[in-house]
């Protein structure tokens, strides 16, 4: 209930902060061309990719994991759930999704939880490098994030990993339940996470720079910074359904040392639209490679 209040308060003030700039909008919206969006559109449908790999390679990791067009079923279909109120969804509904493909509740919530992780961890140091190196300034406002970097990179490190999984087993009740995830499956992880990020970066860049073409190479960088920083924020507010509301807050808040308010809050907008679409996009595609000869379990 409260997460349905939030979502339509974050929806009611996003609208708002649209009509109450909807002039700028509207002339900053002609300078977006069909091919510009259309080329962020296939770099976010790229990253949702690169995304999904993430989260196979943990699963892996984990002791084997189903083909890649169930393993996109899984994946895209239940990353529908961020959708609802409350974060926990997504995950609720791969841990039902993998019962199909003789994947245990327990080890599909401990891989959906530790790939967010891993995504988090990744993407705050993209977070920190960016907007150190493309506004440094930045940081002084946003000094929490340097703090994800270092603890993450302990928290992601096999053995003290694997004795978390294994405390939380124990308090869900299933310490009968063994999930241990090797290196190299963390270690894929975090490099199909980061690969991931580029191209989210690349994918808000890409409208950075048709709204303003000067010194692209901070544009770049503080792109990469801007977007990982503001998907850190959307998560961390567990209550807004896929980040909406707080996530273009912070992405427009990043990208204000280069780009006016209208044209931040034009790129934050436009880049929800196009994520959505590619959500939506992704578990259409998936749909449509579904077979029936079973995958091979995990």
């Amino acid at each position: 209930m409260v997460g349905a209040a939030f979502f339509v308060v974050a929806l009611a003030l996003l609208v708002w902060a649209v009509a109450s700039r909807w002039d700028e909008l509207s002339q900053a919206w002609t300078r977006l061309d069909l091919v510009t969006v259309l080329l962020s559109l296939l770099l976010a449908c790229a990253g949702l990719v690169a995304q999904m790999l993430s989260w196979r390679s943990l699963l892996a990791g984990t002791g084997g994991a189903p083909d890649l067009r169930a393993s996109a079923r899984i994946y895209y279909h239940g990353q529908l759930g961020k959708y609802v109120p409350g974060s926990v969804w997504a995950v609720v509904a791969q841990a039902e999704l993998g019962k199909a493909h003789k994947l245990s509740r327990a080890r599909s919530a401990v891989v959906a939880l530790g790939a967010l992780a891993v995504l988090l961890v990744v993407g705050g140091a993209v977070a920190v490098i960016g907007l150190a190196a493309g506004s440094p300034q930045s940081l002084s406002t946003y000094w929490w994030a340097v703090l994800v970097v270092p603890l993450g990179a302990i928290g992601l490190a096999p053995p003290v990993f694997n004795w978390v999984v294994g405390k939380a087993l124990v308090v869900l009740r299933r310490g009968d339940q063994s999930v241990r995830v090797d290196g190299r499956g963390l270690a894929g992880s975090a490099l199909w996470a980061l690969v991931m990020w580029v191209l989210f970066g690349l994918h808000a860049f890409v409208l950075l720079h048709a709204l303003h073409p000067d010194d692209p190479g901070r544009g770049l960088l503080l792109s990469l910074g801007a977007f990982a920083l503001a998907w850190v924020v959307g998560f961390l507010v567990i209550i807004a359904p896929a980040g909406t509301g707080p996530r273009e807050a912070a992405l427009v808040l990043a990208l204000a040392p280069m780009v006016t308010s209208s044209d931040a809050l034009l790129i934050a907008l436009v880049s929800r639209a196009l994520m959505v679409v590619a959500d939506a996009g992704a578990a259409g595609v998936a749909a449509l490679l579904r077979r029936r000869t079973p995958s091979r379990p995990g």
